[in-house]
């Protein structure tokens, strides 16, 4: 129970974690949709397109596989792996920056040279720095350092407000500025993380992360990350052309109304997500289901909090007045809160089965309830804009009840199969 007591203590740690984070990247955001023209908003949204698609190359590819990895090992020797994950991610990190080139291809035509240069060269210089610096973070999450990973975030949205503030205030070409201000940012918490993490070595760790072995399981969580980014294109593609753009627009208001959910979701899951692994790892039902229960009832209590400020049009809440167009349609934003309270379900039984070393079926699972978010995207026919968190809510309830199904014959064979790093019983108690 100590350690469950502790584990609780932690909790706080990944949300401020998560929502420093997520308000780093909003703030450099908000930055670009105020300054751009019309035209150049539309340039910066294919840019910041390329570097979400082309992160997923490094993360899942390496620093994924290589984070459950290191929860197989002692908690006083996961940080001591630091430095070596790092070097391995630098080769797909500097390949994912080929998707600046694409982005260039697409809007060479429009796009004028003062904002598509310095785009260009800044796009590629966060997509270096930005997964690195996403590592350090989850690393220091499993070693059971949550408040130094939190405080990273911390350090990278004051670098990034910062950077934005004197760019605006220096007259520095709008164009350098927001994602300039997002590669300052990364590479000063990036440094502030390396330093942290190698304070915090207790042990030196025997394993030797190896390339092929990382890049292996990796292919298997790509391959996931590819299904659901293909969905949520096709249902975004279907409601603007079934319905309306406008339409779609009131649908993607809402998601940003909605989207601290999700934060709530990443931040708990930093936390108690290496414990959902080793428990998985150590076919260890009973830990699995306690920090199981615990997520979700929280989320749920998160979920139920959130709705009652935000959900409806009236004077006291805030968000009305800072994105009305997500009021437009009653019930929009209730509806989208709810699918992503569902959606976020899964994400805790997603690391048990990576931890179960399950990377394979992951991917199986993630293209089935894809399918069924594409279908529920189809329902635009009917449900008008409600149908982006109808396919949200198919894609997680789906995928939930996948997850369960197989982790519950996995349970049942009540042996581990922690192959990949010590065995279970080299865990000390002070597990993350």
């Amino acid at each position: 129970m100590s350690t469950d007591s502790g584990l609780r203590r932690r909790l706080p740690a990944g949300i401020v974690d998560a929502g420093f984070a997520s308000l780093a990247t909003f703030a450099v955001g908000l930055a670009a949709v105020t300054w751009f023209d019309d035209v150049s908003r539309g340039v910066y949204a294919v840019f910041f397109t390329a570097f979400v698609a082309a992160s997923l190359l490094s993360t899942e590819l390496i620093y994924t596989p290589a984070q459950v990895k290191t929860v197989s090992f002692p908690t006083s020797e996961r940080l001591s792996l630091v430095p070596q994950t790092l070097r391995l991610g630098i080769g797909p990190t500097s390949l994912g920056t080929l998707a600046v080139g694409g982005a260039v291809a697409a809007t060479w035509s429009y796009a004028s040279t003062d904002v598509l240069v310095p785009l260009a060269v800044t796009t590629a210089i966060s997509l270096v720095l930005s997964p690195m610096q996403d590592h350090v973070r989850r690393m220091l999450h499993i070693g059971a350092q949550n408040w130094k990973a939190s405080w990273i975030s911390v350090v990278q949205f004051f670098v990034a407000i910062s950077g934005v503030a004197v760019g605006y205030l220096a007259d520095v070409p709008i164009g350098w500025i927001p994602f300039g201000a997002l590669a300052i940012a990364n590479a000063v918490s990036l440094t502030v993380g390396v330093i942290v993490a190698r304070v915090s070595i207790q042990d030196k760790a025997d394993a030797i992360m190896r390339f092929r072995e990382l890049a292996t399981r990796g292919k298997w969580f790509v391959l996931a990350a590819t299904a659901r980014s293909i969905a949520s294109f096709v249902v975004v593609t279907v409601i603007a052309w079934v319905v309306s753009p406008e339409d779609l627009g009131y649908a993607e208001s809402a998601r940003v109304v909605a989207q601290p959910v999700l934060v709530l979701a990443a931040g708990l899951s930093a936390v108690l997500g290496p414990r959902s692994m080793r428990a998985a790892m150590d076919r260890d039902r009973a830990t699995a289901r306690r920090t199981s229960r615990l997520y979700l009832g929280l989320m749920g209590l998160g979920g139920l909090t959130y709705t009652l400020i935000v959900a409806w049009d009236v004077p006291i809440n805030p968000m009305a007045h800072i994105v009305p167009s997500a009021y437009v349609l009653p019930g929009l934003v209730a509806l989208t809160i709810a699918a992503n309270v569902i959606a976020s379900a899964p994400f805790l039984r997603s690391n048990e089965l990576a931890g179960a070393h399950r990377e394979r079926t992951l991917a199986g699972i993630a293209w089935l309830s894809s399918t069924v978010s594409v279908v529920g995207g189809l329902t635009a026919w009917l449900t008008g804009a409600y149908a982006r968190p109808v396919s949200v809510l198919g894609d997680g309830a789906s995928r939930y009840a996948a997850q369960s199904h197989v982790l519950g014959t996995i349970y049942a064979t009540k042996t581990s199969r922690a192959t990949t790093g010590p065995t279970s019983g080299t865990e000390p108690t002070n597990t993350a």
